[in-house]
């Protein structure tokens, strides 16, 4: 039987053949070793390299959380994973290194981009802030300009009831032609724009009429006055007995009513 065969003579039996083909299967399986362990190294430099470029986030987040919440008993913790933080893409099991590295920078970026948006959302209070100051402003600015409007419209109408009365005056003197109605812009303003009946041709005529009145002259009505009622003077307008360059019944044409007379 081949099991009472000895040793010696049992590798003695190996054929060419068989030892060829041990040693090409040897060598293919070296050689796929070989590609394996160049992409583990590669894939390790690659993964390292990452955890690197994670560390600067992750350091800052551990001393920021390390100066507002370690106590004098946590503290050696929070140093400790910041010593860790700056080595963690230098120590062995990767993966492990790798995970948590990831998720801290993760939080890390969360944070960071919290804030970011927390400032946008400030600058944008402050804009929304500014335009409702404005908006305040122009509704201030607006009601000044409607109470203005209300003391001019008020004003407007006082000064038409005004001409009104003051038309009635001078229809019972009889010193008034026409008649004017204060309502319309155009017995207001002069070259007020007119419409005729047809509503297509537009002329402009000076509507302001008052000048076709008889023009009235103080010192004319006060001289007429005097001459009407005391053609020799009275009382209180007799010339003075000086010698007055106006009053002094002494001096030519010293009289009040040429004292009265324009120049």
């Amino acid at each position: 039987m081949a099991a009472d065969v000895p040793a010696s003579e049992i590798a003695d039996t190996v054929t060419k053949a068989t030892y060829d083909e041990t040693k090409a299967l040897a060598d293919d399986r070296a050689s796929k070793l070989a590609a394996v362990e160049a992409k583990l190294q590669a894939y390790e430099v690659r993964e390292r390299a990452q955890l690197q470029s994670y560390q600067p986030a992750m350091e800052g987040l551990v001393k920021e959380l390390s100066t507002e919440y370690a106590t004098p008993e946590t503290k050696g913790h929070f140093e400790s994973f910041g010593e860790w933080t700056r080595n963690c893409h230098e120590r062995p099991n990767l993966d492990t290194q790798m995970q948590l590295g990831t998720i801290i920078h993760a939080c890390a970026s969360k944070l960071k981009r919290t804030r970011e948006d927390a400032s946008v959302g400030s600058a944008t209070a402050d804009q929304l802030a500014s335009a409702l100051k404005e908006n305040e402003s122009m509704k201030e600015s607006n009601l000044a300009k409607d109470a203005r409007i209300g003391e001019l419209s008020t004003s407007l109408k006082e000064i038409q009831e005004n001409s009104e009365k003051l038309q009635l005056q001078l229809e019972k003197a009889g010193a008034l032609q026409e008649k004017f109605d204060f309502s319309k812009t155009a017995s207001r303003e002069a070259d007020a724009p007119v419409k005729e009946e047809d509503g297509v041709k537009k002329s402009t005529e000076n509507a302001s009429k008052m000048s076709s009145l008889p023009q009235f002259s103080a010192c004319e009505a006060l001289s007429t006055w005097i001459t009407d009622s005391a053609p020799q003077g009275n009382s209180r307008f007799m010339p003075a007995g000086g010698n007055h360059a106006l009053l002094s019944s002494s001096q030519p044409g010293g009289n009040l009513m040429s004292s009265l007379r324009p120049m």
